[in-house]
């Protein structure tokens, strides 16, 4: 297994955006309690996650205008905001795909129709299982991918 990395602590709201601006190439899903989507750009509700192939980044509101953050990366970070420090513990990662709810599947009722970046009702999701001391403890998605290859659609 690879190494990995783990941050926590708490951000502003204007902290929070900029971190999540800096990630390229993100994925966006944030929700509260009546509302659950993938945003264009971030908006900061009582929870979300953005992310690439190479880190993920979690918040949970834990008061007005602060949050609970997480990052967890697949590589050292030295340009995180100062209130976010590295979890002890040895951090190993592992990676996984898994198929999502197929979106069209008559049974749920998901509150979005497409899935972000591959616009389609069906995807697979690459993810980095983190494991600390030996324990898994979170699964973090890196990727949104379809069966389909670009050339077929």
């Amino acid at each position: 297994m690879k190494r990995g990395w783990v941050y926590s602590g708490e951000l502003g709201t204007e902290e929070l955006a900029q971190l999540i601006e800096q990630l390229p190439g993100r994925v966006l899903l944030s929700w509260e309690l009546a509302r659950l989507d993938f945003p264009n750009s971030p908006e900061l509700r009582d929870a979300g996650c953005a992310f690439n192939r190479e880190a993920e980044i979690r918040w949970e509101k834990v008061a007005e205008r602060c949050y609970r953050v997480w990052v967890l990366s697949d590589s050292e970070r030295s340009d995180l905001p100062d209130a976010l420090k590295s979890i002890d513990g040895d951090w190993e990662i592992s990676e996984c795909e898994t198929r999502l709810l197929n979106l069209e599947d008559k049974r749920f009722a998901p509150q979005f129709e497409r899935y972000p970046v591959a616009n389609v009702p069906e995807v697979q999701l690459v993810c980095r299982v983190f494991y600390r001391d030996k324990l898994a403890t979170f699964v973090s998605s890196r990727e949104v991918k379809t069966d389909v290859q670009e050339s077929e659609r």
